[in-house]
C-alpha cells in the first residue's frame, strides 16, 4: 500500500502514455496557424516542449535539432517546439541561432498561450518550475500512437542523437518486428523476439538467426 500526504496528491485529466491516440489540436506557430493531425499526417513526429525562447539550453538544443535536418528528412520525422514564448520572441531567437550557428530552425514552433497544452501533455512539472515546461519530447507514429516520451529537467539538454537512435529503433521495429538490445545503432544485431521460422527470418534479415539463450535469439 502506497501511502502519500493528501497535500502532495494530483489529479490529471489526461496522463499520456505509450500507445495513446495523440489528440489533435489548434496552435499558431513561427509558420502559421497549425493543426497537428492534418500537418502531421503521414510523417512520425517529434513533438517537444521546451523552457522558453532566449534561454541557453534550449538555443543549443535548437541547433543541435537543426544541424540534423538531412537525417530527418531521410527517416521521415517533423519538429513540433513548444513554449510559453511569444512568436515574435520565437523569431528573434531563430534569428539569433542562425547568426551563431548557422543553421535555420526550419520547423515549426508554437506559442502555447497561457501554457494550457503544456499543463494538458504533462509538461509541466511545478516543483521544477511553476510557470515554464520542462524538457518533454513525445515521439508519435504516423498513426498519431505515442511511440516514446522523455522528460530531461531545466537544466540538463537532450541527446539529440539518442533521439535519431529511438526513432530509427522504432521504424526498424514498425518494419520487421524485431526488438533492439541496450546501446542498439543501426546495422547493430537485434532481437527476434517471436517464434517466427528461420525461413523467415532469412526472408527479412538476408540471415539466419543464433539462438543464443532460450530465450534470446539474434540475428546480425
Amino acid at each position: 500500500m502506497i501511502k502519500l500526504p493528501t497535500a502532495l496528491r494530483k489529479t490529471v485529466r489526461w496522463l499520456p502514455q505509450i500507445g495513446d491516440v495523440f489528440p489533435d489540436f489548434n496552435v499558431e506557430t513561427t509558420e502559421g496557424d497549425l493543426n497537428f493531425w492534418e500537418w502531421a499526417e503521414g510523417s512520425w513526429i517529434h513533438l517537444f516542449s521546451h523552457p522558453a525562447a532566449n534561454t541557453p539550453v534550449c538555443t543549443t538544443e535548437m541547433a543541435a535539432i537543426a544541424a540534423m535536418a538531412q537525417d530527418w528528412r531521410q527517416v521521415n520525422v517533423k519538429h513540433l517546439a513548444l513554449s510559453g514564448s511569444t512568436l515574435d520572441e520565437q523569431r528573434a531567437w531563430h534569428g539569433d541561432i542562425a547568426r551563431l550557428f548557422g543553421l535555420e530552425v526550419d520547423f515549426p514552433c508554437a506559442h502555447d498561450a497561457g501554457l494550457h497544452l503544456s499543463r494538458l501533455f504533462g509538461m509541466m512539472h511545478d516543483k521544477e518550475d511553476g510557470t515554464r515546461p520542462i524538457r518533454k519530447s513525445f515521439l508519435i507514429d504516423p498513426g498519431m500512437h505515442v511511440a516514446m516520451l522523455f522528460e530531461y529537467p531545466l537544466f540538463v539538454g537532450r541527446n539529440i542523437e539518442e533521439l535519431l537512435r529511438v526513432v530509427n529503433a522504432l521504424q526498424m521495429h514498425a518494419s520487421t518486428g524485431a526488438a533492439t538490445p541496450a546501446d542498439w545503432h543501426g546495422g547493430d544485431m537485434v532481437i527476434i523476439p517471436d517464434n517466427r521460422s528461420e525461413t523467415e527470418v532469412i526472408r527479412q534479415f538476408g540471415m539466419g538467426s543464433e539462438q543464443l539463450l532460450p530465450y534470446l535469439r539474434v540475428v546480425g
